[in-house]
């Protein structure tokens, strides 16, 4: 049986996996600082922040400012990858994340915020996991006619006969086409933010496989590495710097493997029942607003009505006032 102090350690780890945001690019309206931890469910709020749109869910987390309101990023691009805690590059700003939600739903929330903006908007939500294929990325129209182009990175220890080996290079042969598509035919922009999201998962495999200090693992970040950092070059000479790229790590695959190792052991019913919570009642976003309103509403309605009252206490019925005057049975006349 599994100790209790194991079962602790196995949920704290599957409620907060381990992973890391690298911000690679910013504009200069926008300044990182510190590295406080960030929870993945706060990154919406971060990237809707850098491209001027206001938040939605309150969070202490202190490590953007805006410098600058009137020259924020025109887009954000991001790289999502699976399996790792942290790509090791040694480059741009980074911040420990804390997992507690999928990277789609970011994406998903981000992409609502932009179409509830612009409706009409004919820019670019795109969304692409590198190891579907060309039909799939195929469908934005942005990359119609993108095809594969022949890698020029030498791999020395990775095998295109190992079916891991060649599902990574493939998304890394995917990830330096559409650089190089984005690099010879521009983007075309229409005044609205743009949203690029790439999705990485080839190369937890890999670490399964051979094991993440394994010289061909270290192989796999090298040129995963490049591919990122060519990424970042060609989004930034196309957007002119005001575009924010970042780069999500993520080791929430192997921690869910703990968690489902651990749900096999299902505690007896009397433990169940020591384990129920009590969760605080849920309330809407407009809560708060509502909740203002009517405070201060109710707050000066009562002040004026203690106004109203000790002004008409204080009245000199003989000279102030026409209601004493003109309903009294026998008109008063000034002599």
């Amino acid at each position: 049986m599994i100790t209790p102090l194991v079962c602790v350690a196995f949920l704290a780890a599957s409620v907060s996996a381990n992973g890391e945001l690298t911000i690679l690019h910013h504009p200069s309206s926008l300044l990182f600082k510190g590295h406080d931890h960030v929870r993945e469910s706060i990154l919406k709020e971060v990237y809707s922040s850098a491209l001027g749109f206001s938040t939605e869910q309150y969070s202490n987390w202190d490590g953007l400012f805006i410098e600058d309101p009137f020259n924020l990023a025109k887009a954000v691009v991001t790289v999502s990858v699976d399996g790792i805690t942290d790509i090791g590059n040694g480059k741009g700003h980074n911040f420990p994340l804390k997992t507690n939600v999928d990277e789609f739903e970011v994406f998903s929330a981000l992409e609502k915020r932009v179409l509830e903006r612009y409706p009409e908007t004919e820019g670019h939500l795109i969304r692409i996991s590198a190891g579907d294929g060309l039909h799939q990325i195929h469908k934005h129209k942005i990359f119609k006619n993108l095809e594969l182009n022949k890698s020029k990175k030498i791999h020395n220890y990775l095998k295109s006969s190992v079916e891991e080996d060649q599902a990574f290079l493939n998304e890394m042969r995917v990830l330096n086409s559409i650089a190089d598509e984005v690099d010879n035919t521009g983007i075309k922009q229409d005044g609205t933010p743009d949203v690029f999201w790439f999705k990485i998962e080839s190369l937890h495999p890999l670490i399964d496989l051979y094991g993440e200090n394994s010289t061909k693992v270290k192989e796999a970040k090298q040129l995963l590495n490049d591919a990122i950092l060519h990424l970042n070059s060609v989004f930034t000479k196309v957007y002119k710097d005001k575009v924010l790229v970042s780069v999500i790590t993520s080791d929430v695959v192997h921690t869910r493997r703990a968690r489902n190792i651990l749900q096999e052991n299902k505690p007896d019913t009397k433990d169940t029942e020591t384990l129920k919570v009590n969760p605080a009642k849920f309330y809407s976003k407009d809560y708060p607003v509502i909740f203002n309103i009517i405070l201060w509403f109710g707050v000066a309605m009562t002040f004026t009505l203690l106004a109203i009252c000790i002004a008409i206490a204080q009245m000199d019925p003989g000279r102030d006032s026409i209601i004493y005057r003109m309903t009294s049975t026998r008109l008063k006349k000034d002599n």
